[in-house]
């Protein structure tokens, strides 16, 4: 049969026209997808390229991704009507406010999809796992050639059609093309004809096919741009770290100098301050109460006594961790330097409560270094009570550890400051060397301990210290050696 010219130039221009077309919708669609590398919106301007009346002219379209354990293919967005009154309402507004299908896809892009529309109900309950390796939208994956669904198979493969899958999406014929990208599969492009009933034919697969390797490139490019952004927020992360880890070992290395010279200065400062303080209190003695010169002897035997225990603390800071220890009853230390301290208690008018546990296991200290830290706490608790109040010992033990409890009722400690406690030289009371709580967390540092405190402004402090039975690796090893606090609990 032959063809007349003028018939043929028709279906060749038609052709022609039609693949111009189709180059048109893929152009559009690329140049929207490369404006975005956020994935939601490059998944709603695919989906819009395959549902567009300007686009493919697909009914509804369904996106099924692989997870990023790469364990499932999961639905995660669609976008169709749900009825024919809704299809021609939908159509019918697009087709009134969107003249092009670049308006259109821009507008999407702004908007996102409705997730309300039952597609999206339909996509949600898409799950399969990539280790069943019989079903047929997983081989159809990953044979990276596009499938259409009939009565009972896909063709060209031949594969079984599940029954629960055309019941799921209410429809025995759609189109599926694969989603993937070099050797990386990325998931499924799901398209039918629900609304109008259509068929799809092979022209019709084949487009969807060339549409799909465009969304897969835009797929893989958000995903890029998203482990790209995260990569470069843990590099600053480890920056930051590492320029803060530079500020505390440029501190710690200002500390030590400072410590080391803290350390001489004390010790030369120590010998003639021994000196100053015996003539003072012997020039008192020798003075008469009634004498002027007597006042300004008491403010220098108050003031050296002031630089004394100033030195005491500093040294006291400096000292090695690797004294000698011995075993000690904690009980008996608390009452020895309850008794030390009696005076300065007595003298504030406070009470001092004694709750010690009877029965309590020795335990392997450094006697010295434990008492300074257990004085300043006793000392602190003092300051914090200068109209009196009551002051409380506790000792707790089991088999593995014992707490030494030093507890007041005094003003507390405002939140804004348990921070800064243990820090050297901070403090907040007039005079004060800002190394009394240091020392305490030093010791108990050394002691492979755990310090802890609770305080309630205007009610009381407690300081608690937790020390091991037996001081080896086993038993201390639940203890933490860092001070820890609380507040606001029972005191």
């Amino acid at each position: 049969m032959n063809i007349p010219d003028s018939a043929q130039s028709f279906f060749s221009t038609a052709s022609l026209e039609r693949r111009i077309a189709e180059l048109t919708i893929l152009y559009e669609v690329s140049c929207a997808l490369q404006k975005t590398l956020d994935e939601e919106k490059a998944l709603n301007t695919i989906l819009a390229g395959v549902t567009a009346g300007r686009g493919l002219g697909f009914n509804r379209a369904f996106i099924l991704l692989v997870d990023s354990k790469e364990e499932w293919l999961e639905g995660r967005l669609a976008m169709g009507p749900s009825s024919p009154e809704e299809a021609s309402r939908m159509w019918r507004e697009l087709r009134t406010k969107h003249q092009t299908l670049r308006e259109l896809l821009r507008s999407l892009n702004e908007s996102g999809i409705r997730k309300d529309l039952r597609v999206n109900e339909i996509i949600s309950k898409f799950r399969i796992s990539l280790a069943d390796s019989q079903n047929s939208l997983i081989k159809i994956m990953r044979s990276r050639e596009a499938s259409l669904a009939g009565e009972d198979c896909f063709l060209p493969q031949n594969l079984p059609m599940d029954l629960s899958l055309s019941q799921l999406l209410g429809i025995n014929d759609f189109a599926v093309a694969p989603l993937y990208l070099a050797e990386r599969d990325l998931g499924l492009l799901i398209a039918d004809n629900a609304i109008t009933q259509n068929p799809i034919d092979i022209r019709n697969l084949r487009l969807l096919q060339i549409y799909a390797q465009e969304a897969s490139t835009a797929i893989q490019n958000t995903r890029f741009c998203s482990e790209l952004k995260e990569k470069i927020e843990l590099l600053q992360s480890a920056n930051q770290a590492i320029h803060e880890s530079q500020e505390q070992l440029l501190r710690a290395e200002r500390l030590s100098t400072i410590g080391r010279m803290s350390a001489l200065l004390a010790h030369q400062i120590r010998t003639p301050l021994v000196s100053i303080g015996g003539f003072a209190r012997r020039l008192m003695r020798e003075i008469s109460p009634d004498d002027p010169r007597r006042e300004e002897m008491e403010v220098i035997y108050s003031e050296v006594g002031h630089l004394e225990r100033l030195v005491g603390e500093v040294l006291g800071y400096s000292k090695s961790s690797d004294a000698e220890r011995k075993s000690v009853n904690a009980n008996a230390l608390v009452r020895s330097i309850a008794a030390s301290m009696k005076e300065e208690i007595d003298k504030r008018s406070i009470r001092a409560v004694m709750n010690l546990c009877p029965e309590i296991p020795d335990i392997e200290v450094n006697e010295l270094q434990l008492r300074q830290a257990l004085m300043n706490l006793i000392a602190n608790a003092i300051d914090a009570m200068p109209s009196g109040g009551t002051l409380t010992f506790d000792t707790i033990a089991d088999k593995n550890y014992i707490e030494i409890g030093v507890s007041d009722t005094g003003m507390g400690i405002k939140q804004e400051y348990w921070n800064k406690l243990f820090t050297p030289f901070f403090t907040t009371k007039e005079g004060g060397t800002g190394l009394g709580l240091a020392i305490v967390s030093q010791v108990v540092d050394n002691h492979n301990g755990s310090l802890r405190f609770e305080s309630i402004p205007g009610q009381g402090t407690a300081f608690y210290i937790r020390l091991a039975v037996h001081p080896d690796k086993k038993s201390a090893a639940h203890l933490s050696p860092t001070s820890e606090f609380t507040g606001g609990g029972p005191l």
